[in-house]
């Protein structure tokens, strides 16, 4: 996978391959080729964001004051009370 791949090149490759899967005409063998191709780019975009939630953080009010906190971590505090 190109290192310098964007996460929004990715989703537009991925459309282009969804569109070229649903042509009829479609051999076989290209068909395997594309359907690699769109996996490896789905792993590629859940890292991707899987990156970005972790850098996610959210400002949250208590008793001294703010602070900021992960995303995760945040949930679960807000969640909890």
């Amino acid at each position: 996978m190109n290192p310098d791949l964007s996460f929004e090149r990715a989703l537009k490759r991925l459309e282009e391959i969804i569109a070229s899967l649903d042509e009829k005409d479609l051999d076989l063998e290209r068909a395997i080729s594309l359907y690699e191709e769109g996996m490896a780019l789905i792993h590629f975009c859940e890292e991707k964001l899987k990156q970005a939630r972790s850098r996610v953080e959210v400002i949250l009010k208590n008793k001294e004051g703010f602070t900021l906190e992960p995303l995760e971590r945040a949930r679960e505090l807000l969640k909890n009370g």
